[in-house]
């Protein structure tokens, strides 16, 4: 979940009638678990074959203070969940961007925890911005290029955009392929786009607009120290 679910725009930990949002959330959406049995908030973990999603809050323990969107408890359980993790890719999944300016706390953790114990295969996907977009950033505490998808198509956006990801474990070098879909027209009545052959890094803060019908592969070996 995110803001609009969860509280106000924006919201922090802070939130009045959190537990409200939280017992409303969990009774409308049939997710495997939420929290564990000793810390409160919508996260939970869970395998599609051998890629493993590990989805994470970004409200309930927000802190500007802090810089920390997912705060010490949750982010000692992503700890235990990446180490172990029997997962080729570890995709942490986030109601916003991971990498959003002034929350850097988390970035900087999750990057400790990847060096020391050697985790390859670690990306995120997020939402809440509204379009898609692929993020790839260089961190000095990451031991490999920190990699973000976006696929955020609902409301102000008029290109409604969506991604399809395909994974491939099995090749030997393993690989998931974006394609992000953008729509041709504001008709209610339209077609979707994808250019396979525009790779998105060739792009990124260069074409907005290309951005929502871009393709990029990642490699298992552009995630591994």
């Amino acid at each position: 979940w995110d803001d609009h679910e969860y509280g106000v725009n924006d919201s922090s930990k802070y939130q009045k009638g959190k537990y409200n949002s939280l017992r409303a959330f969990t009774n409308l959406w049939a997710n495997p678990s939420a929290g564990t049995s000793s810390l409160e908030g919508v996260f939970y973990s869970f395998y599609r074959g051998d890629v493993h999603f590990i989805v994470c809050d970004n409200r309930w323990y927000r802190d500007r203070a802090t810089e920390s969107q997912y705060g010490p408890d949750q982010m000692q359980w992503l700890e235990d969940e990446l180490r172990g993790s029997e997962g080729v890719f570890k995709i942490i999944v986030s109601g916003g961007d991971v990498m959003a300016r002034g929350w850097a706390a988390d970035m900087r953790e999750i990057g400790n925890i990847v060096t020391r114990y050697g985790i390859a295969g670690v990306l995120f996907c997020a939402g809440d911005i509204h379009r898609n977009e692929l993020k790839i950033k260089d961190e000095s505490n990451w031991p490999y290029k920190i990699t973000q998808i976006t696929s955020s198509g609902i409301a102000r956006e008029w290109r409604r955009p969506w991604a399809i990801i395909n994974v491939d474990t099995e090749s030997s070098n393993p690989f998931i392929r974006v394609h992000f879909y953008g729509a041709d027209s504001t008709d209610e009545t339209t077609t979707w786009t994808n250019d396979p052959d525009l790779p998105c890094t060739s792009i990124v803060d260069q074409d907005r607009e290309a951005e929502h019908s871009c393709t990029e592969t990642i490699t298992l070996s552009s995630l591994t120290p």
